[in-house]
């Protein structure tokens, strides 16, 4: 038994900070934001934390745009010194009492990564969901240094949705996104406000959900220090200690009043299972959901019965009804999600006690509401939200093409495993070499590997306006968020398989499997769609023991994109291939 852990920080001691706004239309779609240093206190307890961050702050300011207004950002890389994040890799796992180092403060024997240490500030700003010119998209090579500025120009063609942007460097992501450098930016448009929606502070309320972990001093006293911690067995980082617009467990007044929270899991690699609670039961039904990644949903959801799960970059829109609450009543979220996450259930009604540094949650606290005297104002919520999208009919997607991609973990002696994306191709009938044998009823595809590593050569080059299937086979123990850069997609299906891989069937391109589409004796998942998925996303839960198909269309930008992994761990151990988007015209002339 792995004893529950003492926090050693009092929960629910700070006020939740709102980030700053930035509306561009009041300074004529024009803005300057500074990329620097600074100093950022986590909790009421804690001394200051170096950080990185836009405009020197953890988070970001919240910028906001109106559809159809471009907006016209001058980055300034104004960093200087050196990654003010202590990284580490701990030689064991557990501690001397059997607790995964991941759950508890320090570097846990652990040496400071000297390379990492020596960083010096190179960044790159991806617009996450922006429907971006390439030029200006943030792919992860086009650095600029200190004393080096960007200047991207964000059309806003699209419909309202919370956006973020972040730091989006080629192997490093990890460390800048940990660092601070992320904000939220949100997309206006008239549909919204013809549904009176809460706009603005008090009742819109940006949260930016994230986990950090602090060093120690001899004394065993939290530093605030920054550490990003993993261990010979776990190559993502789990820190213990839950973060929503940069306080770790925060506290919110609110009236007996209807909110609008817009919620982003920012976090590394910790996938969120948010439940909740009041005098020890689930509140869920509080909760209404009404916009995912890409904005409003067709007509309003009710969260998943055992909670909200957001993985990694995935939004929710949510309307919460705190109405009929006396003043003084006191409202928990609360996280139940294992970490690693593989999606496997935990009931909501027993999320006070989801504590389990087993399962490397430690503490399952996240934030807490106080409702106190003032305005009820409870909104009717309407049947229809959005008209303007539809899931994609048979007939278009009869004769699109397909593209079948594996996610893979590779294990490597002395240093943390590969995880790739394997584009497939279907093998002719003379090749010999490894295959991907996916059977479907009686039907059997033979597949190879046409691209394995972020440099290898591109492959997929969809054309714009055309739809295009793309199937993810998971062939790994994890849930994996793969974010597609530019368009967003629909969820198509999610189907249980059962697979079987070779002893070394995994190799540095080629990879030997076969996966056939029924449940494996040993999966409890439902490998449904749930209905606030159905919305436009641009990221994707994929779980274990799953095929996942989306309908991806491109509609307006030609050039050089990416999709990964949004587990930033994994993304830059090489977890992220290119894309082109194509105009049709030009596609004879491609050799």
């Amino acid at each position: 038994m792995i004893p529950t852990l003492a926090a050693p920080l009092a929960p629910f001691a700070d006020a939740l900070p709102v980030p700053q706004r930035l509306v561009a239309a009041r300074q004529n779609g024009r803005l300057s934001v500074p990329i620097r240093a600074g100093a950022h206190r986590f909790h009421r307890d804690l001394p200051k934390s170096a950080i990185w961050g836009y405009d020197g702050t953890v988070p970001g300011p919240t910028i906001e745009a109106e559809r159809g207004q471009p907006v016209t950002v001058h980055w300034r890389n104004e960093l200087d010194g050196d990654l003010p994040v202590a990284v580490t890799i701990a030689p064991k796992s557990t501690d001397t009492s059997g607790v995964p180092v991941q759950c508890v403060p320090g570097l846990s024997g652990g040496a400071p990564d000297q390379n990492a240490a020596a960083l010096a500030g190179h960044t790159v700003v991806h617009l996450h969901g922006g429907l971006t010119p390439a030029a200006y998209d943030g792919w992860a090579e086009n650095l600029f240094a200190p004393g080096q500025d960007a200047v991207f120009r964000y059309p806003m063609d699209q419909r309202a949705a919370l956006l973020w942007y972040h730091d989006h460097v080629m192997g490093v992501t990890k460390f800048g996104v940990y660092a601070g450098l992320a904000g939220l930016w949100i997309i206006r448009d008239q549909r919204e406000r013809e549904l009176a929606l809460p706009e603005g502070p008090p009742f819109e309320v940006p949260l930016l959900i994230q986990d950090r972990n602090f060093d120690l001093d001899d004394s065993g006293r939290l530093t605030g220090q920054l550490v990003h911690k993993t261990d010979p067995e776990v190559m993502e980082a789990f820190p213990p200690f839950t973060v929503v617009n940069g306080k770790i467990w925060p506290r919110l007044e609110v009236h007996a009043a209807t909110y609008r929270f817009r919620v982003l899991n920012g976090s590394n690699a910790r996938t969120y299972r948010l439940v909740l609670h009041h005098d020890g039961e689930p509140e869920l039904h509080r909760i209404t959901q009404i916009g995912t990644d890409h904005g409003l949903l067709r007509t309003p959801a009710r969260v998943p019965p055992n909670g909200l799960v957001l993985a990694s970059a995935e939004r929710a829109d949510l309307l919460v009804d705190f109405s009929g609450l006396e003043p003084g009543s006191e409202l928990t979220l609360l996280n139940t999600a294992a970490a690693p996450f593989d999606g496997a259930p935990f009931p909501a009604a027993n999320a006070h006690n989801a504590a389990d540094p087993g399962r490397m949650l430690s503490y399952p606290q996240v934030m807490r509401f106080r409702v106190v005297p003032g305005p009820v104002t409870r909104r009717t919520i309407p049947g229809e939200l959005a008209t303007d999208y539809h899931q994609p009919a048979p007939d278009a997607l009869a004769g699109a093409p397909r593209r079948t991609i594996a996610l893979v973990e590779r294990e490597l002696e002395g240093e943390p495993n590969m995880l790739t994306m394997r584009e497939l191709v279907i093998a002719d009938d003379d090749h010999t070499g490894p295959v991907v044998t996916v059977t479907d009823d009686e039907q059997t595809t033979r597949y190879r590997t046409a691209a394995a590593h972020f440099e290898d050569a591109t492959t997929f080059f969809p054309v714009l306006g055309r739809y295009e299937v793309w199937q993810l086979i998971n062939f790994t123990n994890d849930t994996h968020p793969i974010h597609v850069h530019l368009d967003p997609f629909q969820i198509l299906s999610r189907r249980p398989i059962r697979y079987q891989i070779p002893e070394h069937g995994i190799e540095d391109l080629a990879i030997s499997a076969a996966a056939t589409l029924e449940r494996d004796p040993d999966d409890e998942l439902d490998h449904t769609i749930d209905d606030n998925e159905r919305g436009l996303k641009d990221t994707v839960r994929v779980n274990h023991n799953e095929i996942a198909e989306i309908a991806v269309r491109f509609t307006t930008y030609s050039g050089r994109y990416m999709y990964h992994c949004h587990i930033l761990e994994h993304e830059d151990r090489d977890m992220m291939r290119p894309f082109v988007t194509m105009p049709a015209e030009l596609m004879p002339f491609m050799a």
